[in-house]
């Protein structure tokens, strides 16, 4: 390997899949096909974007690096099924059109992709990303639930699709990875209008730092409200909010709307919002290269 590109893979934390046989049969198993416009972040030498290119029925490449833009413009100046932007996925619009995304993306800033992926205006219907291990089961909430997991959990459904080998890197990554695969749900398990509620409440009751939910509760909710909360989800309530599956987060907020009680709603507005802001002003402190971590194709 040059040390050129040896030192382009510190500074963008990069590792590179480099079995094609492999690629093409992840890509196989993703169902991708000619109708499909596919979203590729951070495609590297192109080892993906020739198999999508050849599979679908056009890819988006966004590549941050300048001498890996001028490569890509090369190696597909003939193939107008692929697109190649310089840009900062991060800062780049998504595409206001039907798409999917297939990427294996940096470990530096997963969760921002993550987020930005499924927190906009035009998410994806479906997306494989390959993934730490360690963020995938993050994102499922798998084995413990996480602030993260509840807020993709009611829009999308998300699985491990395929267990990577580290060997399938060069250079072989310390950690292991997996193709996680976040599959936008055909009618959302809350209502849109609803959605900045439930955000709220979750957010609220995972950050209030109690060692129950029922504590939370008493954080957010009047003596009455926590009280007939506790008579219908009983010993429930008694596990840490990690402890609590989805399935009860939902009927919780379920039954906090049927309360139609404003008192809690009040408490706990705009819960969502302000966590994100703090998340973002962390997020643009800390972009700078991570030369600990990796980024994989």
């Amino acid at each position: 390997m040059s040390s050129t590109r040896r030192n382009r893979q510190v500074r963008f934390s990069q590792n590179f899949l480099h079995d094609r046989r492999l690629v093409e049969r992840l890509v196989g198993e993703a169902g991708l096909g000619p109708d499909d416009i596919v979203l590729e972040i951070g495609p590297g030498t192109g080892i993906i974007t020739d198999v999508l290119a050849r599979r679908c029925g056009h890819v988006l490449a966004v590549e941050k690096d300048q001498q890996q833009v001028g490569t890509l413009q090369r190696r597909f100046r003939h193939q107008p099924r692929v697109t190649v932007f310089r840009a900062d996925f991060l800062e780049f619009p998504l595409p206001a059109t039907q798409y999917k995304v297939f990427a294996s993306i940096p470990y530096n800033i997963t969760t921002a992709i993550v987020a930005k992926l499924t927190s906009g205006v035009s998410p994806p219907d479906d997306a494989f990303l390959i993934v730490q291990r360690e963020a995938a089961a993050r994102f499922i909430g798998a084995p413990a639930n996480t602030l993260f997991a509840l807020e993709l959990a009611p829009w999308f459904d998300l699985s491990i699709r395929r267990e990577l080998q580290r060997t399938d890197f060069r250079p072989v990554p310390a950690v292991d990875s997996v193709l996680l695969r976040v599959r936008r749900r055909p009618e959302p398990l809350v209502p849109d209008e609803r959605r900045g509620a439930y955000l709220d409440l979750v957010t609220a009751l995972f950050t209030a730092w109690k060692p129950s939910v029922l504590e939370a509760l008493s954080t957010i909710a009047p003596g009455d409200i926590v009280q007939a909360l506790h008579a219908t989800f009983g010993s429930d309530l008694s596990r840490t909010p990690a402890q609590l599956p989805f399935v009860l987060w939902l009927r919780l907020f379920e039954r906090i709307v049927a309360l139609e009680d404003d008192r809690v709603w009040s408490a706990v507005a705009g819960a969502g919002e302000r966590l994100k802001e703090q998340q973002s002003r962390l997020m643009k402190r800390h972009r700078t290269p991570v030369h600990h971590a990796t980024r994989r194709r």
